[in-house]
């Protein structure tokens, strides 16, 4: 009799009213009261720290607000008005950005309003969520404050990793309340944002079979939202997948660091911020065994704490399959490894939290001291960079650029009087160059004729699967010469006397940048 029960329970758990954003019900006035209330507080938290970070972009951070201000103000999908290129890593970022950017005019701001609404997003689906599995608020508290402040998170606003947050944090909530069609819309998301946060979906699809019953329900809603867009790239663009999927098969290892070890790199430039970064990520590694021997042994949190754990686990599967593509360790890589063990992490204290309190114990103290050390690490490394940098940040808190934003700035203004309507050759770092200068200046993210050489090199030296896939992925493409250079921008170790420009970073040794006229 009691196994029949169990069984009607779970049964009914599935049905659709289990699948609202609360534990089984619908919100009460007051609960929607404290959804607006956390989406507030995450919202203005976030627009400050936007204030902070503003004026320290990386440079890749400005090739997508290049793609969206093409888009916005011109209808254009490429990083410079003069060329076509499809070389925007994440489709919906650029999407959104641009429909913010026709908005509101002004692609920084747009940026801006896009980091709050994901921040308020992601707080509200922790919320959701938590409250869901009978989790203390300390759970939203921690999780929103640990990645809105993790400093190689901050390092990449402007790039997709906001953005995923946001949509893991929905991916999240719709496979601890099994809302299938919230799970289905997350994944199709995911899939527009960047195709490797796939493995999450994988990830909790495989942990959650209860997930395979009616699983048309998030399957449908998943196509419908990324196969449209796919299917227009294909035909519109030459290739469905960006081309930069090809350009991350063919990037090297700088020297002896990969991806593998790379984080080491890091610690010994900026150990601060790595070792505030790397802290959450560890605890959340360590709670992982210890959650499966309580699950093991049929603990009721340890079970609530499933969906979770399946983050926690998708962050270290990500970390594993990035290593064995031996990517090179550009910083926001790491970064959805680090979101996943950062929701796992809160998950836990909260659970624990909300357990030692049915038992009146003091554990929620011990939970909440923890919260606070590390959010006052956090925040005390992003004061350092402040006083380091200025206010607003004049670079990030970890940047691999040659140059800060601000000279990218001076040196794309100047760029645009010395060429005029010429094309220049970019030195490798373009996206600030061509925000600040507007003009055409091209690398292989900007001009695919130059990229044309490298896909066809790719696909001949791929292996049987990898060729037939990357041959289908560019059925519809054709070559196109590259663009006529008149100059070229090139990047010199050292000091330089004018008319060069001199550039500093902490990241490598000061150089300075060189136009040079093409020879006729």
């Amino acid at each position: 009799m009691r196994g029949v029960t169990v069984a009607v329970t779970e049964a009914t758990r599935d049905e659709e009213s289990s699948q609202l954003f609360s534990s089984g019900a619908i919100p009460n006035q007051s609960g929607k009261r404290e959804t607006a209330l956390v989406a507030g507080g995450a919202a203005l938290l976030a627009g400050l720290v936007f204030m902070l970070v503003r004026g320290g972009l990386t440079d890749d951070a400005y090739i997508t607000i290049d793609f969206a201000r093409n888009l916005a103000f011109h209808g254009h999908w490429g990083m410079i008005e003069q060329e076509f290129s499809n070389t925007a890593t994440s489709p919906l970022n650029v999407l959104a950005l641009a429909a913010l950017t026709f908005l509101l005019r002004q692609p920084v701001l747009a940026l801006g309003a896009l980091f709050v609404l994901a921040n308020a997003v992601l707080a509200v689906a922790l919320h959701r969520s938590a409250r869901h599995s009978g989790f203390s608020r300390l759970t939203v508290i921690l999780g929103t404050l640990l990645v809105l402040t993790n400093p190689f998170l901050l390092s990449s606003v402007g790039l997709e990793m906001t953005l995923a947050s946001a949509l893991l944090g929905l991916l999240l909530l719709g496979a601890t309340t099994h809302n299938r069609v919230l799970f289905g819309v997350a994944a199709g998301l995911l899939a527009l944002t960047r195709l490797d946060l796939g493995i999450f979906v994988v990830v909790l699809l495989l942990g959650r079979p209860a997930l395979w019953r009616r699983f048309w329900r998030w399957l449908v809603p998943a196509c419908l939202v990324s196969l449209p867009w796919f299917g227009f790239s294909w035909f519109a663009f030459g290739s469905a997948v960006p081309d930069t999927l090809v350009l991350k098969q063919m990037q090297e290892a700088w020297g002896s660091w990969d991806f593998g070890n790379g984080l080491r790199l890091y610690y010994e430039v900026y150990p601060t911020a790595t070792t505030a970064a790397l802290v959450t990520a560890a605890l959340g590694v360590l709670a992982l065994p210890v959650w499966l021997v309580t699950r093991l042994l049929r603990n009721t949190a340890a079970h609530k704490l499933h969906p979770w754990a399946l983050m926690g686990v998708g962050g270290i599967a990500h970390f594993y399959a990035y290593t064995t593509l031996g990517v090179p360790p550009y910083h926001w890589y790491y970064v959805p490894s680090m979101l996943g063990l950062t929701m796992f992490l809160a998950g836990v204290i909260g659970a624990t939290a909300a357990v030692a309190a049915r038992h009146r114990r003091r554990i929620p103290m011990l939970a909440a001291t923890v919260a606070v050390v590390l959010g006052t690490a956090v925040f005390a490394n992003q004061a350092r960079v402040a006083v380091e940098t200025g206010t607003p940040w004049q670079r990030a808190t970890i940047t691999t650029n040659w140059a800060t934003p601000s000279d990218y700035a001076r040196i794309g203004n100047l760029l645009e009087e010395e060429i005029g309507d010429a094309t220049v050759r970019s030195p490798g770092e373009i996206g600030t160059l061509a925000y600040f200068c507007e003009c055409s200046i091209v690398d292989g993210l900007s001009d695919r004729g130059i990229l044309t050489p490298d896909i066809n090199e790719r696909i001949a030296e791929a292996g049987p699967v990898t060729a037939t896939l990357l041959r289908a992925n560019y059925r519809n493409f054709t070559p196109v010469e590259p663009r006529e250079v008149d100059y070229v921008l090139t990047r010199v170790m050292g000091r330089g006397s004018a008319p060069a420009w001199n550039i500093d970073s902490p990241w490598t040794e000061p150089s300075h940048l060189v136009l040079k006229k093409v020879d006729q």
